[in-house]
């Protein structure tokens, strides 16, 4: 009787714990529990405009295509995250393949960025550019290697 007693009490601060987590991760964070911040209607953009004491004007808005989308490219021996503004491409991160590494890194901004991963024998060196505006990778064959070591 004593074991069934402290497995229930081990059992229901267990469920209050996560329930606690939970509920501070949903109001710290972005939301658990679902999205707390919704697109405004059209109605609420009339509501809030109201509410502009006359004579004055509100902060113009800020352009959402202002700050280029980071882009995340799965890559031979890792991935990166990469980002175009101006024709010019920039490696914000990388991360190696369990067993890789990652070295010679050129992150930009520039016309071209690379990084190579290295595995024992195995560089794959990936260059990264922009095309239309958007980040894209490509393997390269590293010629300056061969054989193991």
């Amino acid at each position: 009787m004593n074991k069934v007693l402290m497995a229930a009490g081990w059992l229901l601060a267990a469920v209050v714990t996560a329930g606690a987590a939970t509920v501070a991760l949903d109001v710290v964070g972005a939301g658990l529990l679902g999205p707390q911040d919704r697109p405004l209607s059209a109605a609420d953009v009339a509501r809030a405009l109201e509410t502009v004491p006359a004579g004055t004007t509100p902060p113009p808005a800020t352009p959402s295509s202002s700050a280029p989308a980071p882009r995340g490219l799965a890559v031979p021996g890792g991935t990166l995250v990469a980002t175009c503004a101006a024709g010019q491409v920039t490696l914000m991160s990388w991360s190696p393949d369990p067993g890789f590494r990652a070295d010679d890194v050129s992150r930009g901004p520039a016309a071209a960025a690379s990084v190579k991963f290295k595995n024992g024998g195995t560089e794959n060196l990936v260059v990264v550019t922009c095309q239309d505006g958007e980040p894209h990778a490509a393997a390269v064959a590293d010629e300056g290697h061969h054989g193991r070591g």
